[in-house]
């Protein structure tokens, strides 16, 4: 093998290299950053929802004076919905939003069974 064709192999083992980084590897991490970058938007979004939380009744749906049947069915019907291992395989953003949905409704129903003078 001559001195020319092992840098024509070479060269072409490069070139190979850089076109497999470059354009497929190099989506891959693109893709990975905009995951990040909606995991935080997610994150933050959450954090806000917390400042601004609203009353248990709006919450759970109920009205104020709802009974306590009423206050335990709507409880019910929303954590089937909203619980995370529902959405365990769907991502972590997803999960991690339900994560706090659910933490969100657990707390709006213990505080309307604690106005109710009910125990949890």
């Amino acid at each position: 093998m001559s001195t020319l064709e092992i840098v024509v192999v070479l060269s072409g083992l490069f070139l190979g290299y850089w076109i497999v980084s470059r354009f497929l590897l190099g989506g891959t991490s693109a893709r990975a950053s905009a995951a990040a970058s909606a995991q935080n938007r997610a994150r933050e979004t959450a954090r806000n929802e917390k400042t601004t939380s609203a009353s248990w009744d709006k919450i759970l749906g109920v009205s104020p004076d709802a009974s306590i049947d009423e206050i335990r069915r709507a409880y019910k019907l929303l954590i089937s919905q909203y619980h995370p291992d529902k959405v365990a395989s769907l991502g972590d953003e997803l999960k991690d939003l339900a994560e706090h949905k659910s933490k969100e409704i657990t707390q709006a129903y213990r505080e309307a069974l604690r106005m109710r003078g009910e125990e949890v």
